[in-house]
């Protein structure tokens, strides 16, 4: 499926490598630039440690998804266990995955583990994404879990594009969600513009820096629900919104201020150590 020449400057590196550059400040990924948006004070204290970030059962459940759609089963396989976990004996079913039973057992092994039951729907939502015409065209030629790695100023910042096909000059974002009916409301809610944003605007960089074709990557949102009928629904992201999301001073924008207007705030943070709430104000309602 993916006879494609990669670029020498999209790195394949395991997601734990990716993972562990972010927490320990080394690189900004677009997750910590949300975190900013938020307020500054909690990406300072996510950076130092002082809030620690784990594996919630949510996020092994999302690269799971991940895993299994855009990269297949075999790439699956080697990440992931599939398990009910031990059998209580007094009931003859496994133990929940709140009890301490469990997550004695879970601990012991070398693999996250996912439940037959999340498996199942995993493998509905990736036949719904596949029978879905236009989502598996934008899936059909590319490279999955790909790293990109520059400067946006002076800060180091990482991107891992879902999917990237640079022949087509197209990035795709897989999400999920728990009605599609209401997933353009989820997309101003958790950023989805500003991180396609961040993620063509890497991608442009590292371009820049090899002296490759600039041209900005088209963007694609492809959702999928989490529940029956498991709906797909596909969106491009217009040039005007990707544009705006990068540079925009987010005066009466739906997806408020860019990616480098905040890249260049979080250098002021940086240089004059002061990261505030974004609430030292007061307000009227």
């Amino acid at each position: 499926m993916n006879n494609i020449n990669r670029p020498s400057w999209l790195l394949d590196i395991p997601a734990e490598e990716y993972h562990a550059a972010t927490k320990s400040g080394e690189f900004v990924s677009s997750h910590r630039i949300n975190v900013f948006r938020k307020c500054p004070l909690e990406f300072r204290k996510r950076e130092t440690g002082e809030i620690v970030e784990g594996d919630t059962a949510n996020f092994i459940l999302g690269r799971a998804t991940h895993s299994f759609i855009i990269e297949g089963e075999e790439a699956f396989a080697k990440e992931f266990e599939v398990s009910d976990g031990p059998v209580n004996e007094r009931t003859g079913k496994p133990f929940g995955r709140d009890t301490a039973k469990f997550r004695e057992w879970a601990a012991e092994q070398k693999k996250p583990t996912i439940s037959t039951e999340e498996f199942s729907m995993i493998q509905k939502m990736a036949d719904a994404v596949r029978g879905h015409d236009i989502a598996k065209e934008l899936f059909s030629s590319g490279i999955a879990e790909g790293t990109v790695r520059t400067k946006f100023y002076s800060t180091n910042i990482q991107a891992r594009l879902d999917w990237f096909d640079p022949e087509r000059n197209i990035i795709v974002d897989l999400k999920t969600c728990a009605d599609v009916d209401r997933f353009q409301k989820d997309i101003r809610d958790f950023g989805y513009i500003s991180q396609l944003a961040f993620y063509a605007a890497a991608v442009k960089s590292s371009r820049l820096e090899h002296r490759e074709i600039s041209d900005v990557p088209v963007c694609w949102l492809v959702a999928v629900e989490k529940r029956e009928p498991f709906r797909v629904a596909v969106y491009e992201i217009t040039a005007y919104t990707l544009d705006d999301a990068t540079f925009g001073d987010g005066t009466g924008k739906m997806y408020g201020k860019g990616v480098y207007p905040f890249i260049e705030e979080l250098e002021g943070c940086r240089r004059d150590n002061i990261w505030p709430t974004r609430y030292e104000g007061w307000g009227k309602i």
